[in-house]
């Protein structure tokens, strides 16, 4: 049977923490031996996801859980490989901007720019200088230079008291900047040093030397090892 505490956790795909799934239906699928494999459907109420829950019978208990669909874990979040301070800004910012708040989600991603490119070295006074930094290191790509007023945008706010305001849609538009920021900077690198482990290493001149006098050596000889007629 299902039980109801398992909707209170962590959202795998949004990474919205502590949330409330909502209960959608609980279905069976047949097996080939004639016996049927439970699931609960649920979703998120910030993304609206689906969420399996494999369980037992509903006429079964205690309740047992047999898996989660998607599982709980590092694929599931926004962006990966984050640093923890940087990832702590970055959902508390999606957080309290999917809460209606979006002058505090600005804030939240100010915040995470500067401790991101912190991580290279660059802590100007000035978000956008920052920002500017990292393209001038081949960190992230010089189109981000284009869209550098909503950088300015959001690092006026928390740095001084400022009677701007920031609306929904340009809150969420320097969501996908700064999320599209975080990936060059932290996501994309790991997922090349992980190719790049897994590529065999290039051969090295003496094993291409040693390739060529093979191949030249069959080309002279039968394949009984005598010259060829």
């Amino acid at each position: 049977m299902f039980d109801e505490k398992w909707r209170f956790r962590d959202c795998p795909w949004c990474g919205l923490r502590d949330t409330e799934l909502r209960k959608i239906s609980t279905f069976g699928t047949p097996r080939p031996d004639g016996g049927i494999e439970v699931y609960t459907l649920c979703s998120c109420p910030r993304c609206a996801k689906p969420i399996s829950f494999h369980h037992n019978g509903q006429n079964e208990s205690p309740p047992e859980l047999f898996g989660v669909i998607p599982e709980d874990g590092e694929e599931s979040r926004p962006v990966q490989n984050l640093p923890e301070n940087v990832e702590r800004y970055y959902l508390d910012a999606r957080r309290v901007l999917d809460a209606g708040v979006p002058d505090a989600a600005a804030v939240q991603l100010r915040r995470t720019l500067e401790a991101a490119a912190a991580k290279f070295g660059h802590e100007e006074r000035q978000l956008v200088k920052r920002v500017e930094g990292l393209i001038d290191d081949g960190l992230i790509t010089k189109g981000f230079g284009d869209v550098l007023h909503l950088v300015r945008k959001v690092g006026n706010l928390g740095a001084h008291a400022t009677d701007e305001r920031v609306d929904e849609d340009t809150a969420r538009a320097v969501l996908g900047l700064t999320t599209q920021i975080l990936r060059n900077l932290f996501e994309i690198p790991h997922v090349l040093e992980a190719l790049t482990a897994e590529a065999p290493p290039p051969p090295t001149e003496e094993q291409l030397e040693q390739d060529l006098a093979g191949s030249l050596q069959t080309s002279f000889e039968g394949e009984d090892g005598s010259p060829p007629s």
